[in-house]
């Protein structure tokens, strides 16, 4: 069930960030184009279990990295991948907090 191989740790990594960034901006569009306020709670949701898991995701992955140098630019290459989501979310929370003040007004 859980990844064994360094292959594995960066297969999911890798998914787990593609997931992240797909699954946020469907999000982001579907509020965008149906204007439907409740979608404010499902992105809450949504960042609050994302972050839980790519938190667990880069630990793991930094923890692998640490014990394995021969895959260090794998490694560390994934870790960038999921790092490039960093800016992505706070984009889209900045965009959340600014629809959510407008909505309470």
């Amino acid at each position: 069930m859980y990844p064994k191989t360094v292959i594995e740790y960066n297969s999911f990594g890798r998914k787990t960030a593609l997931a992240t960034f797909v699954t946020g901006s469907l999000i982001v569009a579907l509020y965008y184009y149906t204007a439907f306020s409740g979608m404010i709670f499902v992105s809450l949701f949504f960042i609050i279990s994302f972050f839980l898991l790519n938190t667990a995701v880069s630990v793991s992955l930094i923890k692998l990295l640490l014990k394995n140098k021969k895959d260090k630019k794998s490694i560390l290459t994934t870790l960038f991948l999921m790092s490039l989501n960093l800016p992505v979310g706070y984009a889209y929370l900045q965009l959340g907090f600014k629809i959510y003040a407008h909505t309470i007004n």
